[in-house]
């Protein structure tokens, strides 16, 4: 009986304890929960120094009145009215200081009066009216909307920025989502590989991960992380000399080839924030009318060719010299023989944008259109 009793006692080896002391846990994974406590412990104590650093040197920042505001808009009081105007330094974040690129004057009601009907239009320089915004669509649209609807108030605020592009509009967007718009008009695109973090930008990094986008986004939203980015442009600025803005002259050294795999990363980046920012202003209850930016393919011609790997010596003869006779046969209104030419030489250099373009133009004045459609949508994605 005193046998019985030993084994059937509480701490002994049947009870609900084992040697480790923690009941119901094997000896192993009560050791590796151990472990896993010490590795947290560990962490923490090594990120609270680290994060009061942070916070003391933010708010010294701030009350230093170092740096600027993010949003795109600005509280400010008008008479009697709260409003909300234009945030002048918006750019700063995607964009270096000597190129940084302001807004457009926004003014608005931060309520909205409940006669209006508010729509917002968000995109690039094209949606804006680059470079007489006064004469753009979004004027265009307020006055034509209410002379055909005389008893409704409109408002058409349009928060389009010349140069941006996805990265910037998103959090636009979701700053408009606060702010009672009944209807968005989005009409961007053009920008992704030559604007911000793009594959030919020359505002600073070419086309990261999204990840590292929003990383750095969100790391300038604080005064500590705009004191490192000012830090690390002067750093850049001393290897090359300061830019002035100079239009799409800017880009000619950051060619991208057509088959460039930093191109598929841009789309994959223009995706994601295009469908975050359709998130943003679905889930505010507005409904949105959504663009794709007009190209004119016959009266544009690409800005420049690159090819990925070059021309062997006789295929950028034999090129040369059928270019040659087809430019020819072009100025005598040799058509037929102006596309053969072209065509001959585009079957050498099938990358060569240029010649893509002036073989549609060819094609075009054959009254060719399908074929003259299929060269110049060719020559505007090789450009």
């Amino acid at each position: 009986m005193k046998r019985n009793r030993q084994q059937s006692h509480p701490n002994g080896p049947s009870g609900g304890s084992t040697p480790s002391g923690h009941p119901g846990l094997p000896a192993g994974e009560a050791s590796s929960l151990s472990k896993r406590q010490k590795w947290f412990f560990r962490v923490l104590m090594g990120l609270v120094p680290l994060l009061l650093v942070f916070g003391s040197l933010e708010l010294g920042l701030r009350l230093a009145g170092y740096g600027y505001p993010t949003g795109f808009f600005k509280p400010i009081r008008i008479g009697s009215e709260d409003c909300l105007v234009e945030n002048d330094r918006f750019g700063l974040r995607f964009f270096p200081s000597g190129l940084a690129r302001s807004p457009a004057p926004v003014v608005m009601k931060a309520v909205k009066p409940a006669d209006t009907f508010r729509i917002f239009m968000l995109g690039e320089s094209a949606a804006l009216g680059d470079p007489r915004p006064a004469y753009g669509p979004g004027r265009y649209l307020q006055v034509l909307l209410e002379e055909r609807f005389p008893g409704v108030r409109f408002e058409v605020i349009c928060v389009a920025m010349t140069a941006i592009n996805s990265h910037a509009i998103l959090p636009i967007a979701q700053e408009c989502a606060r702010h009672q718009g009944d209807l968005w008009i989005i009409y961007m695109g053009n920008n992704e590989m030559v604007g911000p973090f793009g594959a030919a930008t020359v505002f600073g990094a070419q086309a990261p991960s999204l990840r590292l986008v929003r990383l750095n986004l969100a790391l300038q939203r604080t005064r500590v992380g705009q004191l490192l980015a000012a830090l690390a442009r002067n750093l850049a600025r001393r290897s090359r000399p300061a830019q002035s803005w100079g239009g799409m002259e800017m880009f000619m050294q950051s060619r991208v080839p057509p088959d460039d795999p930093r191109k598929q990363r841009v789309y994959h980046n223009f995706q994601a924030n295009l469908e975050d920012i359709l998130q943003a202003g679905l889930g505010s209850g507005s409904k949105i009318i959504l663009n794709t930016v007009a190209v004119n393919l016959k009266d544009c011609p690409p800005f420049a060719s690159l090819r990925a790997d070059p021309l062997s010596v006789a295929d950028r003869a034999a090129s040369e010299r059928l270019v040659l006779e087809s430019t020819e046969a072009e100025a005598r209104g040799d058509f037929s023989r102006a596309a053969q030419g072209f065509s001959q030489a585009a079957a050498r250099d099938p990358q060569d944008a240029a010649l893509r373009f002036r073989l549609g133009a060819s094609l075009l004045r054959l009254t060719n259109g399908a074929a003259a459609r299929e060269e110049f949508e060719l020559a505007r994605d090789l450009d």
